[in-house]
């Protein structure tokens, strides 16, 4: 939307824009990016990135007024609330752990089954409440909670509380892509796998289903008219 309550032009959508186009240039141009899909998380970390160096220079001003700013404080304040819930879903869990060994029960199906929680959602969990209060949302602290190496955990609580996105957040521990002919070698041999991949197992049906209307009588080689 471009145009102000006053239905004047907003020039500040119109930079969000462009550098929105900007991204996507520095995605394909200056990264290499051959993802079939535009806005990948590549893509949104660069963008976000994009957007804070404007709004650093005064190129871009978000021009958040005192309701807006309230109402995200609210919501900043909210998710921290829930990634404390998750924290507390966590040690529970745990107990449920215990609770299983000491009765003799298969945890997973207490888990899983009765509790209907999932195993990404029960690791994710458990890890956030070893983690602790990191002062960050949901979304910070389960990508932090997910990552093994410590330096990695503390890189993504640091972009959370510098006021990165989640997906800054996440990216910022990614290592750097190489973008040479040597790269773009190696994912073209991956693709042409994945390709030969699908055309014998595609053809390897193909003969299943011929094999199938000759026992039935229905010889149809001749193929479509």
């Amino acid at each position: 939307n471009f145009v102000d309550a006053e239905g004047k032009q907003n020039e500040n959508c119109l930079i969000y824009t462009a550098i929105h186009e900007l991204a996507r240039h520095v995605m394909i141009a200056e990264r290499g990016s051959k993802s079939p899909r535009i806005h990948s998380q590549d893509f949104w970390a660069a963008f976000h990135n994009l957007l804070g160096i404007a709004e650093k220079k005064g190129v871009y001003r978000a021009g958040i007024n005192a309701e807006t700013q309230k109402l995200i404080d609210d919501a900043r304040e909210t998710d921290r609330q829930i990634a404390e819930l998750q924290r507390e879903l966590g040690r529970v869990i745990l107990a449920i752990e215990e609770s299983c060994r000491k009765n003799g029960l298969r945890q997973e199906d207490i888990i899983e089954r009765k509790a209907q929680i999932s195993k990404p959602s029960t690791k994710v969990a458990v890890s956030a409440y070893a983690m602790g209060d990191q002062g960050v949302g949901t979304d910070i602290h389960a990508e932090a909670a997910k990552q093994r190496d410590e330096n990695k955990r503390a890189a993504i609580i640091a972009a959370g509380h510098e006021g990165k996105s989640a997906v800054q957040a996440k990216k910022s521990t990614a290592p750097a892509r190489p973008i040479d002919s040597e790269y773009e070698t190696a994912t073209l041999i991956r693709e042409k796998r994945r390709i030969e991949r699908t055309v014998e197992s595609l053809t390897r049906r193909l003969e299943e289903i011929k094999q199938q209307l000759i026992t039935r009588g229905d010889d149809d080689s001749g193929g479509e008219s």
